[in-house]
């Protein structure tokens, strides 16, 4: 038995050498270490739902190439990034979430112990203001409409829905719901907007139930002015200058076809304009207040200056007609055509003539009936200076109504009026009406013969 021993050591000895680690043997592949930058000794306190988050990783034998990180440690997102901004999304009053972020090296290799934090949130109410350039004009027919937009430091998203109120907010069945996506309401006659003063409230309300504060239009304690269309003509005073239109109008409607036309409204859009702003009862958004207006009646004489706003008529009048409005215009144009342009979008004329035909017009000249059953428009000689008329072209399917006299003081007879083909629905008169109305009698046969046999007025 003694002999056999050298034998056993000799394998233990062999044995317990195999666990020894020699310099040249690989060493194996250590995880990541992951870190958030917000490293507190407690709990973090409440705070809103829109985090940036930063983070990084740590690689003892390699390098990090990238981060996965997860909102409640399932669902896993790869980045390469080390901050992000993250809306935590409310579905009550105040919630907790938990972030978390996991390092990932060169081999493949993710930290088995990802970095984490709780986010304690405290919901915050949203907020809405009207816009700026959306103040109801102290008087309108029965349509307005607001625009407004909604915050909400938590996130825009988060506005379920708007509440809305015309003049009454106690009773709770007054307040009506629009989505969180809308951002304004056009409210007719149907809606309660009758005859009188009214004022109108709005609020937001986030995903939370929070509501904004509310805010009114007008705002503090003044009202605006609705009234209702008298009939269904409505004149538009497209007018700066002061003479003898407000009258002549007034008398040649009440009278015209057994007064047919008397019951009349008229909106002046002109005053109160200046060179940066728009008359005082010109609603900020023409589409769709100033439209719905319009269509508000079935008839519209539309008089203007040599600065007509066509701006408002390239906008309002292609709804109005649509909806079987009839028009007639009678303008001066300016000089240049302002870069909106496209007088072709809602006139029966391509353009307007380059350039005025002469510098002024004098008393008895005339613009001549092409169509005989139109009137000649003579021109008046009350000492108001008619300057720089300019001529029209129609479109090929237009019917052209007037031309001006032959004359040596300008060249060829340029064309004055032109209306829609057939059944018209629009009349354009490139001078000044009431300018024209020597005798007055052929101004009334004029209008006459526009709204009772071409728009079927009776």
């Amino acid at each position: 038995m003694h002999k056999a021993l050298p034998y056993i050591v000799l394998v233990i000895v062999l044995l317990s050498g195999c666990s020894k680690r020699y310099p040249n043997e690989p060493i194996p592949n250590q995880p990541p270490k992951t870190y958030i930058a917000l490293d507190p000794d407690g709990a973090l306190r409440r705070t809103v739902s829109l985090q940036h988050i930063h983070w990084w990783g740590v690689d003892p034998d390699g390098f990090v190439v990238g981060y996965y990180f997860s909102l409640d440690n399932q669902h896993w997102t790869f980045t390469t990034q080390t901050d992000s901004v993250f809306t935590f999304r409310l579905n009550r009053l105040d919630t907790t979430y938990s972030f978390f972020v996991a390092a990932v090296d060169d081999q493949g290799v993710r930290d088995p112990h990802p970095a984490s934090l709780l986010y304690p949130v405290q919901n915050t109410p949203p907020s809405v203001a009207y816009l700026l350039t959306s103040a109801v004009p102290e008087t309108t027919y029965t349509v307005a409409t607001f625009q407004w937009t909604g915050t909400d430091i938590d996130g825009n998203e988060t506005i379920t829905n708007y509440f809305y109120a015309l003049d009454d907010t106690s009773n709770p069945s007054r307040w009506k719901t629009l989505p969180g996506s809308a951002n304004l309401v056009t409210l007719f006659k149907s809606d309660g907007l009758v005859e009188g003063n009214h004022a109108f409230y709005l609020k937001a309300q986030d995903v939370a139930g929070a509501y904004s504060q509310t805010v009114r239009m007008p705002d503090t304690n003044k009202v605006w002015y609705v009234r209702e269309p008298k009939g269904d003509f409505l004149i538009v005073r497209d007018y700066l200058p002061s003479d003898f239109a407000v009258t002549f109008y007034k008398q040649m409607f009440d009278t015209l076809m057994g007064g047919r036309l008397g019951s009349k409204d008229v909106l002046d859009i002109k005053l109160g304009a200046s060179a940066i702003s728009k008359g005082k009862f010109v609603p900020p958004l023409i589409n769709p207040t100033f439209t719905e207006t319009l269509k508000l009646f079935k008839y519209v004489y539309w008089y203007a200056d040599n600065s007509p706003s066509l701006d408002i008529l390239q906008a309002s009048l292609p709804g109005f007609k649509k909806a079987g409005g009839k028009v007639f215009l009678a303008s001066g144009f300016p000089q240049y055509i302002p870069a909106q342009g496209g007088l072709g979008d809602f006139f029966p004329i391509d353009n307007i003539e380059s350039s005025y035909f002469t510098s002024i017009l004098l008393g008895k000249d005339s613009i001549v009936a092409v169509d005989p059953s139109y009137p000649t428009l003579v021109r008046d000689s009350l000492g108001f200076i008619y300057t720089f008329p300019r001529g029209i072209l129609p479109k090929v399917n237009a019917r052209v109504l007037y031309q001006m006299q032959n004359s040596t003081r300008w060249p060829g007879q340029p064309i004055m009026g032109v209306k829609d083909a057939d059944q018209p629905s629009f009349v354009l008169l490139a001078a000044i009406l009431h300018r024209f109305g020597t005798p007055p009698n052929r101004a009334a046969a004029l209008l006459r013969r526009v709204f009772r046999d071409e728009f079927g007025v009776r």
